[in-house]
């Protein structure tokens, strides 16, 4: 892992370490950092040994946002970093694993919509601090535009921070269902790593079913979300780690789970 470069890759066993790393810019997302970012989900995705990835900014901070001064810089390059087409968001998108977001210092507009909208389960440190200012920027606001943000909380929360781009504490974002838990700053990777471990002890079949189930619900109308369940999680029943579990609970013993 070259500790020089602007996004850190690291594999523990099941458990992908994903960094990123210009914490001199306060980890503001670049070109480089966009293609790094795609490269390495797309390695996660890829390699079956990996379960869940943990994905945190170096420095004390996740990332302040998209970088400025690279975009008005590329605004003119025909077909790059067009609006609402990162290909690092879209590897997320894409990815059927778990992904942690572990949110530390400033976690504002496009650092907001990695860690928010693209990542899976979210923990913050009780220092953290969540914003979308586009607004005051007289900016879009991102590819996360509407649907994401009434996902995680009610579209009056939506509205209150779009339209005056309020910065969030942890804990206002912990009351509005940004984030799952808030923790002293010093224990946050700990915890990410405890959830982490957490998911890979479970079968990995349910979990991406699981996944792709419940972001299939979020964008499905309400009359085809029975036949949504019975299409995803209905198959999850007849399945050796289905009836390994339910083995393991009589026997009150740990499921050892074959992923099948």
């Amino acid at each position: 892992m070259a500790k020089d470069k602007v996004v850190l890759f690291e594999k523990k066993g099941p458990i992908a370490y994903i960094t990123l790393n210009r914490p001199e810019k306060i980890n503001a997302m670049n070109g480089e950092m966009y293609d790094l970012l795609a490269e390495v989900v797309k390695e996660y995705t890829a390699d079956d040994d990996l379960r869940c990835a943990i994905i945190s900014g170096a420095g004390g901070n996740f990332s302040s946002g998209g970088d400025l001064k690279f975009f008005q810089e590329t605004r003119r390059v025909a077909g790059r970093y067009e609006l609402y087409d990162f290909p690092a968001y879209k590897a997320l998108d894409h990815c059927p694993k778990p992904v942690i977001a572990a949110v530390d210092g400033y976690c504002l507009a496009s650092g907001f919509n990695c860690a928010v909208f693209k990542c899976d389960i979210r923990i913050a440190s009780e220092r953290a601090v969540f914003g979308m200012p586009a607004v005051k920027r007289a900016l879009p606001g991102g590819d996360s535009y509407p649907m994401p943000f009434t996902w995680h909380m009610t579209l009056g929360n939506a509205l209150y921070m779009i339209l005056t781009g309020k910065m969030l504490s942890a804990e206002e974002a912990l009351r509005m269902g940004i984030v799952s838990e808030v923790v002293p700053h010093e224990n946050l990777m700990d915890r990410a790593t405890e959830l982490a471990t957490i998911v890979c002890e479970c079968s990995t079949v349910h979990i991406r079913a699981q996944k792709q189930f419940l972001y299939r619900l979020m964008e499905s109308p309400g009359s085809f979300c029975l036949r949504l369940q019975e299409m995803i999680l209905g198959p999850l029943s007849d399945t050796e780690d289905s009836i390994e579990g339910k083995k393991a609970f009589i026997e009150k013993r740990r499921p050892l789970y074959k992923n099948s």
